[in-house]
């Protein structure tokens, strides 16, 4: 490997020093207390009742219409029979609560709609990305979190798409104008929640899986062999990139991932979110094994992903090949020990040689295969990884 994972672990900012020192301190108060609660690992209950739709957050990097995405995103879900709450009465809710962050919920928040809106559930829209020029490029994911004290994903799914994804016979199924394009992906997004809520579908959705996107390098312990299913928190990734919101795009991949792998339960990324602000842990540096354990004892979860993402490109333009590349690392609450590392780079076009057929033509849609073949070498050994490869435009 060429970097050991102590190093990796153990390398924080100057930011983190006085969180860690505070996170000892806090792991000692909150062993006793936190850990008598065991994690539960049922199957959840059917939701049923109308759902919250928040404010849409931007994570593309860029300046989007948000009144206007807010305004597709519930028209889509009201077509496919979805119910919500009224959106004045939401509006009022977020007032009340002094509620400005809407990329994730926490569980006071969570149990407060149940209770106040008689919601069954709060619906996360996040925009990825944004790019309307000709051919468009979009990327949208949404999740469903339940309203209840317990805050949990119910429901995950992202789709992203260029206009010239799918172009057919005499380029018919080029799509040129970027409003279309995000009516094609709040479809397919609003048809999967229609499905899970009925019943008839998953409850996270993972990317289509191919061996052209496994990880260069891979370190996994037999100990995730056993036959169990964990609660994991995603931390947001470290970001080396000149792309803002890299990290926390990363992390919700992984959230999706690893949902959809069926070994895994993850922390709803809000609620991880509200752990970190109470107890003003920041980990935007790397990650400390100080800080990892607390984290594991605030969120009461098993395991905690972290990682660092070192490229994540999106150019414009036709054919334009995106760029990924990222390490991430799992902890174990228990032994107190990495128990899985890897680390991975492609570009859209790797493994395209003719008339690009099998072209990744975004970022988002990369980065999701990329992250479905880590979590599958997670998930079960045997997927030997490629040689280590960093071309030279990924040199830092």
């Amino acid at each position: 490997m060429t970097c050991s994972t102590s190093s990796f672990i153990e390398r924080a900012t100057a930011r983190l020093l006085v969180a860690r020192a505070a996170a000892v301190a806090l792991l000692l108060g909150l062993a006793g207390c936190a850990g008598s609660r065991p994690v539960a690992h049922k199957e959840p209950p059917a939701l049923s009742g109308p759902l919250v739709l928040l404010p849409v957050v931007n994570l593309s990097g860029t300046s989007i219409p948000l009144r206007e995405v807010q305004d597709a995103v519930e028209r889509s879900l009201r077509v496919r029979g979805i119910p919500l709450v009224d959106a004045a009465l939401v509006e009022q809710f977020l007032a009340r609560h002094r509620l400005r962050y809407t990329g994730g919920v926490d569980r006071e928040e969570a149990l407060a709609a149940g209770e106040e809106l008689s919601a069954a559930g709060l619906l996360v829209t996040t925009v990825e990305l944004y790019q309307p020029g000709n051919p468009p490029k979009a990327g949208i994911s949404m999740r469903l979190v339940s309203a209840d004290e317990a805050a949990e994903v119910r429901w995950i799914d992202a789709a992203a798409r260029a206009g010239d994804d799918s172009p057919g016979l005499f380029e018919l199924g080029v799509v040129h104008e970027y409003p279309e394009l995000q009516e094609v992906l709040l479809a397919k997004l609003s048809a999967s929640l229609a499905l899970s809520l009925a019943g008839k579908g998953p409850h996270a959705v993972a990317c289509p899986g191919s061996g052209r996107f496994a990880p260069k390098e891979l370190f996994r312990s037999p100990r995730l062999d056993a036959a169990q299913t964990r609660s994991v928190a995603v931390l947001p990734f470290a970001n080396e990139t000149a792309r803002r919101n890299a990290g926390d795009l990363l992390a919700l991949q992984f959230v999706r991932q690893l949902e959809a792998s069926g070994r895994f339960r993850a922390v709803e990324p809000g609620v991880l979110r509200d752990g970190l602000l109470r107890f003003r842990i920041i980990s935007e540096g790397g990650i400390s094994l100080d800080v990892a354990r607390v984290i594991l004892e605030l969120v009461q979860a098993d395991l905690v992903v972290a990682g660092i993402v070192r490229d994540y490109d999106d150019p414009e333009g036709a054919g334009a090949a995106p760029r990924v590349q990222f390490t991430a690392l799992l902890l174990d609450r228990a032994n107190n020990e990495v128990l899985w590392e890897s680390t991975s780079y492609n570009q859209g076009d790797d493994g395209v040689f003719f008339f690009d057929a099998g072209l990744v033509g975004t970022t988002p849609d990369l980065a999701c295969r990329m992250v479905r073949s880590a979590v599958d070498d997670l998930v079960e050994p045997g997927h030997a990884p490629a040689p280590l490869r960093f071309p030279q435009a990924a040199k830092k």
